[in-house]
C-alpha cells in the first residue's frame, strides 16, 4: 500500500520540524511526503528544502505568493502519486502507529476513508493532554452524508486526517476554491455522499490547541462560508428520506445557533443578521 502524507506550511517553522519528524518516524513507512509551504517568511522554506535533501521521499512545492489554504491543499493532492493519502497540517503531529492503524483498517473494511482518534493538545507542550475528540466511542451513521453535513460527531466537530482511497478522491474532487475557511468540512460532505467508511478509537496523532488557527478568523468570513456550504448541498439535505431529513434539520439548526452565539460579536452587525436570516430561511425551506 502506496502512502502518501502531505504537510500543509505557513509561518509554523517553530513546529514544522515537529510535523515532519513524525511522519518518518512511523512504523509503516508512506510512500512520499509532500510539503506545500504558503510564501512563510519564517524561515520554514529553509527548512523543508533542507529536510528534503537529506530524505529522498521529501518532495516540495512553494508558493510565491500567499494563496490560502485552500490551494495549499489543491497543489499538495495535485501531485499525489501514491494511491492512498493522508495529511496533517504543520502545527499538527502523528504518533507512530498512525500509518500502520489506518492502513490496516483500510485493507480489513475495504474502505474509501478511514480515520483515527485525535489529541487535542497544549500549543507549547505535546505532552499535555487537554482532551480526546471520542472519549468512548465513535459511532458511524447509515447515512453518511446526513451525519457529516450535521456534524454528528463528538463535540460537533468533525474527524481529521483521515486516509483515504487516492482514485475515489480524485474522481469527487478537490477542496473547493471558493472556501477560505471550512474548505475541510465542504470536502467531507461531498465524500460522504458515496464514500464507505471505516474508524478506530485508538488516537493516532496531536493536535495543537492554537490561538491563531479558524476561531480567530473574522466572523464575517465564517457566516459567508457557512451560507455557501449551506446553499451547495440544499437539494441533497431535501432529497433525505422524511425522518432523516428532519434531524438533519435540527441538527443543523441546533449547530447554526451554536455558530451565531460563538461569534455573535461580529464587526459588521447588519451583515451578521442579514446573512443568518438567509441562513435560517434556506434551513426552513428544506
Amino acid at each position: 500500500m502506496k502512502i502518501s502524507v502531505y504537510i500543509t506550511s505557513y509561518n509554523q517553522k517553530d513546529f514544522l520540524q515537529e510535523a515532519i519528524e513524525s511522519v518518518l518516524a512511523q512504523t509503516y513507512q508512506p510512500f512520499e511526503i509532500i510539503i506545500v509551504d504558503d510564501c512563510s517568511s519564517d524561515g520554514s522554506q529553509e527548512l523543508i528544502k533542507d529536510y528534503s535533501n537529506k530524505h529522498s521521499i521529501i518532495k516540495y512545492f512553494l508558493h510565491k505568493e500567499n494563496q490560502g489554504v485552500s490551494q495549499v491543499r489543491v497543489t499538495a493532492l495535485s501531485n499525489i502519486t501514491g494511491d492512498f493519502v493522508t495529511y496533517l497540517d504543520g502545527d499538527d503531529l502523528y504518533l507512530p502507529n498512525k500509518l500502520e492503524i489506518e492502513s490496516q483498517l483500510m485493507k480489513n473494511n475495504d474502505c474509501d476513508i478511514v480515520f483515527t482518534n485525535n489529541m487535542y493538545v497544549d500549543s507549547n507542550d505535546v505532552n499535555d493532554v487537554k482532551w480526546i475528540w471520542a472519549a468512548d466511542r465513535i459511532k458511524l451513521s447509515s447515512n453518511l452524508f446526513a451525519q457529516t453535513i450535521s456534524r454528528d460527531f463528538p463535540r460537533k466537530s468533525l474527524f481529521r486526517m483521515e486516509l483515504i482511497n487516492y482514485e475515489f478522491l480524485k474522481n469527487n474532487g478537490f477542496h473547493d476554491l471558493n472556501l477560505k475557511i471550512y474548505e475541510d468540512y465542504d470536502l467531507r460532505i461531498r465524500l460522504a455522499k458515496k464514500a464507505k467508511m471505516a474508524c478506530s478509537i485508538e488516537p493516532t496523532a496531536k493536535i495543537r490547541i492554537s490561538k491563531n488557527g479558524l476561531s480567530r478568523t473574522n466572523s464575517e468570513e465564517h457566516i459567508k462560508a457557512f451560507k455557501y456550504i449551506y446553499n451547495k448541498y440544499e437539494s441533497d439535505v431535501n432529497n433525505l428520506d422524511d425522518l432523516i431529513r428532519n434531524e438533519v434539520i435540527l441538527k443543523m439548526n441546533r449547530n447554526l445557533n451554536s455558530f451565531y452565539e460563538k461569534h455573535k460579536k461580529s464587526s459588521n452587525k447588519t451583515l451578521k443578521v442579514k446573512i443568518k436570516n438567509k441562513l435560517q430561511r434556506l434551513i426552513d425551506k428544506i
